[in-house]
């Protein structure tokens, strides 16, 4: 085989498959049921004026101090750090903490009790320390 029939092989074989490429990417979308007949709720307009509104507010996270703030929004502890920090040390003791992506274990009735007595043992103690 000469080179230039080389080169016209490859070329025929280059553009078949480039023909093939483009046909199986030109095939239709899946159909979406779940979508069909959908009915929005709202106009854009109103749903774009709620959106000005809420960034007005405040409401809308543009970086990341943003998302911790807007999720801090209306909590309030209930616990107090020295209660938090003693039900962790009574459930690490119990072996109910756990490591990377694994769950922790479940924790029985009876071990969720002793947990919480920790802490209320923690903050009786921390409010004794703290009236001397």
């Amino acid at each position: 085989m000469t080179f230039n029939k080389y080169i016209l092989v490859a070329a025929t074989a280059a553009v078949a498959l480039l023909g093939a490429a483009g046909s199986a990417m030109a095939q239709e979308a899946t159909p979406a049921p779940e979508i069909d007949g959908f009915k929005a709720g709202k106009s854009r307009a109103e749903v774009r004026a709620e959106t000005i509104a809420a960034g007005q507010a405040g409401l809308i996270a543009r970086n990341e101090g943003d998302t911790q703030r807007i999720a801090m929004q209306g909590f309030h502890a209930t616990k107090t750090r020295t209660q938090v920090q003693a039900e962790t040390l009574a459930a690490a003791r119990m072996g109910l903490t756990s490591y990377g992506e694994g769950g922790a274990p479940a924790a029985s009735p009876a071990q969720m009790e002793a947990i919480k007595l920790a802490g209320e043992r923690a903050l009786m103690s921390a409010s004794v320390v703290a009236g001397r």
